[in-house]
């Protein structure tokens, strides 16, 4: 074998495993790619702004905390719903742009990639359906989540229409501007035996 002939191989093998090393970072990028297509369109805000897309506008008024939620109706009155985290309620006010509509999706995203949902246990007078919003009239609606109380520092709610396909719904992130001192404040003050309607 002479020179020429090592020279060619071995350019091949250097050009081969280029390609390959290529390819797997290509592979490795597109579940990203493709996740990042199909995530709402977002607009971002924070509390008591209003945040405007395509299909509603939103603007969260207040941010409170329980350490229990009051019961639903019952004869035998139950006890509360505690938890051993933080019940975080949020209320804001929306209203659609064109057609009535549902926040269809609420969830609340914490540093370290983090997200809770809204779903309020059942049996609690938390529990019910969210509001349709109607376009041009302003609804009040609140979302109650539980977390860790660990996890409050730098919470954002997002809210969003939902639907079948995600990159075509609207959504809104919104920072709850919950500080250190500001969680350990809604910590601290956290009421027991909370109840949506009485908290207008």
């Amino acid at each position: 074998m002479n020179a020429r002939q090592v020279l060619l191989r071995g350019g091949a093998g250097i050009g081969g495993t280029a390609l390959l090393a290529g390819a797997m970072w290509l592979h490795s990028l597109r579940p990203g790619i493709r996740a990042a297509e199909l995530d709402p369109i977002r607009g971002g805000g924070t509390i008591g702004e209003e945040i405007r897309n395509r299909d509603f506008s939103v603007r969260v008024e207040k941010v409170e905390a329980a350490r229990s939620l009051a019961p639903g109706f019952s004869l035998r009155n139950p006890p509360p719903v505690g938890t051993d985290g933080i019940y975080l309620i949020v209320r804001l006010r929306a209203t659609s742009h064109r057609e009535p509509l549902q926040l269809a999706t609420a969830e609340l995203e914490t540093p370290g990639g983090y997200t809770f949902k809204d779903d309020p246990r059942t049996g609690t007078a938390s529990a019910g359906r969210q509001p349709t919003f109607q376009p041009l009239i302003w609804s009040s609606a609140a979302f109650v989540f539980e977390l860790p109380k660990k996890r409050l520092e730098g919470a954002h709610l997002v809210v969003g229409t939902g639907g079948l396909l995600a990159q075509l719904s609207a959504a809104a992130d919104i920072d709850l501007r919950i500080t250190r001192d500001r969680a350990d404040a809604l910590i601290r003050d956290a009421g027991e035996r909370y109840e949506i309607k009485d908290n207008p």
